[in-house]
């Protein structure tokens, strides 16, 4: 199978590089680009510098076939697609300048006939402002000359592959004909359909996605701080309350992470202050969970300049990503209050810390546990639901934070632990509702 027209793909991250070989697989000569020499060196040794299995694997497959090439500078193409990080700075403003510099690179590639593409989550209208700005500085017209698009991804890590294949898409043309030609290409190689609407209208589809996802944890987070006070089990409420058809709430945690739901609604809360502060509430309580099992722990007795196991790096179970995971904000709670940490995960092998703390990070989880005044759960890795009390045996204080919920908490209060879990109350309070 050949695809006549050739693609550049501008990003070869999580989303970016499964993309590419996904397209190459499809019958496209794809050319992908990227800045990092290292991650360009790997590729042109055939080797997928990711750790998913299945991307692994297409990747591998697309690079062997010849149909997916790499190099650190873009070349000429049909399409090109924009797939480059927008994070926020250390204020919570939009930080465009990875896709400023994307399409300062690309735009003298790009010729009248061609299509751009830029999936990278962002404000509303930075197709408009900077890709079609770009354009325009070469000496197009992005309305006329070239078609150009906003088409953002809905990817699950660990489900990658599958998610660009099979998850409906939104393409938001700046004209009717751009967005009819880009749902044409994506669903030439994607199994789900496309609905076509304008660029703002996609770009604000993608905000809302994961800022309707960050306000519902940020509500769970706060019906478990309330079950907490309050005597209750918030899972045995939560339960309950979505035996009713129109009710779905979510599971608490110690917070929200990744590069999308704990970033994106500063995109709209940066644009639209006073029309988004129950966003910014949200983001705040989300951000704050570390800090609040802190303060628990310290009702329990964690003493001062405490030494702390963290279990988890990754923001999710059982991934590698550890892009703003709650276990980041912890560290930098922790050195706030002027204590040490360890922290293990059977993924994750480096991270970054805001803040410029390390993370101290081990594979083994006896180095994490042994000796610390407590342990703190923030991954929901497989690895950590069949934990035994014996593993904490050598902890110097019996203190366990359980924040997702993977420890029988019974068992261990057997064994004369204090387990704090989320959403669920202390012994004494628990112990005086039920003698009322």
């Amino acid at each position: 199978m050949t695809n006549t027209e050739t693609l550049t793909v501008v990003g070869l991250g999580y989303v970016g590089l499964p993309s590419a070989a996904l397209m190459a697989q499809a019958g496209y000569q794809t050319h992908g680009v990227d800045v990092n020499a290292a991650l360009i060196a790997d590729l042109q040794a055939g080797q997928c510098p990711l750790s998913e299995p299945e991307v692994v694997e297409v990747v591998t497959k697309a690079l062997a076939s010849g149909r997916l090439t790499a190099q650190t500078m873009a070349a000429e193409a049909d399409i090109f697609i924009i797939c480059v990080p927008t994070p926020v700075g250390p204020d919570n403003a939009p930080d465009l300048s990875m896709v400023k510099a994307a399409m300062q690179a690309t735009a003298p590639f790009v010729r009248a006939g061609n299509m751009v593409i830029l999936e990278s989550t962002s404000p509303i209208n930075t197709t408009r402002d900077v890709i079609a700005k770009s354009l325009e500085d070469v000496g197009l017209d992005p309305l006329n000359d070239v078609d150009v698009c906003y088409c953002p991804e809905r990817v699950f890590p660990g489900r990658t592959v599958q998610e660009i294949l099979h998850n409906d898409r939104v393409v938001g043309g700046l004209t009717p004909r751009a967005g009819l030609r880009a749902k044409a290409f994506y669903e030439s190689f994607c199994e789900g359909s496309a609905s076509v609407t304008t660029a703002a209208g996609a770009e604000f589809s993608k905000l809302m996605e994961n800022t309707y996802r960050d306000v519902n944890i940020a509500m769970a987070n706060v019906f478990a701080r309330i079950a907490e006070e309050a005597g209750v089990d918030v899972n045995e409420v939560i339960g309950t309350a979505n035996l009713h058809p129109r009710v779905n709430v979510h599971t608490p945690g110690p917070g929200v992470g990744g590069h999308c739901i704990p970033v994106d609604p500063w995109f709209l809360i940066d644009a639209f202050p006073e029309a988004a502060e129950l966003l910014e509430l949200s983001r705040n309580i989300n951000d704050g969970q570390p800090r609040h099992f802190l303060e628990r722990a310290k009702q329990a007795g964690l003493p001062a300049n405490a030494k702390i196991g963290l279990l988890g790096a990754a923001y999710r179970g059982n991934i590698d990503d550890a892009r703003d995971s709650p276990t980041a904000i912890m560290i930098s709670e922790i050195a706030k209050d002027g204590g040490s940490w360890m922290t293990h995960d059977p993924f994750v092998t480096s991270m970054h810390i805001h803040d410029g703390y390390p993370a101290n990070i081990t594979d083994q989880l006896s180095v994490a546990i042994d000796r610390m005044d407590a342990v703190f759960i923030l991954t929901d890795h497989d690895a950590y639901a069949s934990l035994e009390p014996e593993l904490f045996s050598k902890m110097r204080n019996k203190l366990i934070v359980d924040t997702r919920r993977m420890l029988d908490a019974e068992r261990f209060a057997e064994a004369g632990f204090t387990v704090i879990s989320v959403g669920s109350p202390t012994r004494e309070k628990t112990n005086l509702l039920e003698n009322v």
